[in-house]
């Protein structure tokens, strides 16, 4: 079976895989695993080239191999690496003792890893567990010149619907209508309409259109925008409520190319005027993302940034709603993106990361006013060898509907 013409062009190069088994067997080598067990979907896709559903093991020297569940045929034709059929659990087992695995350290993505995984190779095939998923997550940070070109084709999806959400911004209308157009222009601009977050458990829609008191309801995610969403039992995002003048609508995007996401924010008035209060915010919220943008570059310490920057902003006065209206409030400006929309780098207290050249994070300076709604911006950067550079060259500014 020969790849589907439509995805030859997408596929993860073989240049690319070879150097990520590479990297990822020096840490092996280093820290003397004998084999890493990859098993995680955005991991799988990073090290194999394919999302299919399989197993890969990477061994400490030597070549790399992929299991493949479902679709095997599918695997074959979008992976570098060699591949075969799963054999079954009893199957993998034997070829995990063939290895050598029995009593050897076993590398695993723990942050991760299902518990009848980590306990079958702890006790029926009685490998000793080593974890790295911080080495993983690490390793994915520092994106590739193939990486940094799909996330720009994702940024620009954002960039060219942003430029044009004014004219879908009317008072009466819904954030669903909002929404629902605007994720239709993200689809036919190329995005999957999936996101993918690392940690187990989060679910998150593709876009947050919310306005006014809208943007302050509480919600389960690890972030600072609030949404009502259209049921309890659904992720946030936008609700039915309709848009007011007086009111600021914030629109949060995730845009996606090729399995790889940008993360981008812009805000909105509806009507002519700008209310004051969102004015005075939004300013202070560029204010400190100019502070943080000037601080991105190689070796700057990742808590560093966030514990000056905030004691900064809390000398000029914070708005209300920093970060997050009451039970919202979170205690990051910016993470990583890239194949998970949660990876490092982390604008955090006590990350005590270095930033490095061709990491890519999004940093999102953001307050919710009661009474007007949220204000704030976010733009995804890529730190270059003496600074950064944004994704996004959209004005940061309240964009009014006219």
């Amino acid at each position: 079976m020969q790849p589907l013409e439509r995805h030859t062009a997408h596929l993860v190069p073989r240049a690319e895989v070879a150097a990520r088994i590479r990297a990822l067997q020096e840490t092996l080598a280093r820290e003397e695993v004998a084999l890493a067990y990859i098993d995680h979907l955005t991991d799988r896709l990073y090290y194999a080239g394919t999302i299919q559903e399989g197993v890969l093991l990477v061994p400490a020297a030597g070549e790399a191999r992929f299991y493949a569940r479902k679709s095997f045929s599918r695997a074959e034709q979008e992976s570098p690496l060699p591949v075969e059929p799963f054999p079954g659990r009893r199957g993998l087992a034997a070829l995990l003792e063939e290895r050598g695995v029995r009593g050897a350290r076993v590398g695993l993505a723990l942050d991760v890893t299902p518990a009848p995984t980590y306990l079958w190779l702890t006790e029926k095939v009685g490998a000793q567990a080593v974890d790295l998923a911080l080495a993983i997550r690490l390793q994915k940070a520092v994106k590739s010149a193939w990486e940094l070109a799909q996330i720009t084709r994702a940024a620009e999806q954002a960039n060219r619907v942003l430029a044009a959400a004014p004219e879908l911004l009317r008072p009466g209308a819904t954030e669903l209508e909002v929404s629902a157009e605007i994720e239709k222009r993200l689809r036919l601009g190329g995005h999957p309409g999936t996101l993918r977050i690392r940690r187990p458990g989060l679910e998150l829609g593709m876009i947050y259109v919310v306005s006014g008191a809208g943007g302050l309801y509480p919600t389960n995610f690890d972030g600072p925008d609030g949404a009502e969403g259209l049921y309890p039992t659904a992720v946030s995002g936008a609700g039915r409520k309709e848009l007011a003048a007086g009111e600021t609508v914030m629109i949060d995007m995730v845009s996606s190319y090729n399995g790889y996401q940008a993360d981008t924010t812009r805000l909105f008035a509806v009507g002519r005027e700008v209310p004051q209060e969102a004015a005075r915010a939004q300013r202070f919220c560029l204010d400190v993302l100019a502070r943080i943008e000037a601080q991105l570059k190689p070796g700057a310490n990742c808590g560093a940034i966030y514990r000056e920057t905030l004691a900064w902003a809390q000398e000029r006065g914070l708005p209300e709603g920093f970060m997050g209206y009451g039970e919202n409030q979170v205690k990051f400006f910016g993470h990583g993106v890239g194949l998970d929309l949660d990876g490092f780098p982390i604008l955090a207290a006590k990350v005590d990361l270095e930033l490095a050249e061709n990491m890519v994070i999004a940093v999102e300076p953001k307050a919710f006013l009661t009474g007007v709604g949220p204000v704030g911006v976010e733009n995804t950067y890529r730190i270059t060898a003496d600074g950064c550079e944004s994704f996004c060259p959209l004005e940061g500014e309240i964009v009014a509907r006219v």
